[in-house]
């Protein structure tokens, strides 16, 4: 039976825990324009883009790694009371050499003025010597921090 790897991080960031999660649960088209470094572009395939059910199409770029692909996700659970957003991965680089399942939860906590961002992943490698989840754990945080401070901004 294959191995099912964990992993979580967080992050603390001055903007307000609804604000932030409403980028992510509902409008998560905005991000390629926060983040045009990180994200060229984002189609909606499936459904609307704030509800269960969605089916996404994202373009990023790793620049710290130089990965330069795209992904497809779909929106599994949005979660209103507990500021939560689910995601599993389909099709795209990573499933295609690395994983052969991958999800992700991102949960949204208020501290203070500001919040703080929980991701966790659970993933199996489709190849034993697969990179574990910590480049895009990372990523993710990268592109939080540019959602605060846009949000910050506003």
């Amino acid at each position: 039976m294959a191995q099912l790897y964990r992993l979580q991080g967080q992050i603390e960031l001055k903007c307000e825990a609804d604000k932030f999660f409403d980028v992510w649960a509902h409008k998560i088209y905005l991000v390629q324009k926060i983040c045009p470094d990180k994200v060229q572009k984002t189609v909606l395939n499936k459904g609307e883009w704030h509800k269960p059910g969605a089916e996404l199409t994202g373009y990023y770029v790793i620049n710290d790694v130089g990965e330069s692909a795209s992904i497809k996700t779909r929106v599994d659970e949005i979660d209103e009371k507990n500021r939560c957003v689910v995601h599993s991965y389909h099709e795209g680089y990573i499933m295609e050499k690395l994983y052969r399942s991958f999800t992700s939860k991102m949960q949204v906590t208020p501290k203070g003025k500001g919040c703080v961002i929980t991701w966790s992943y659970e993933y199996e490698k489709m190849i034993e010597d697969a990179p574990d989840a910590n480049l895009y754990l990372h990523f993710n945080f990268a592109m939080a921090t540019d959602v605060d401070a846009y949000l910050c901004k506003a």
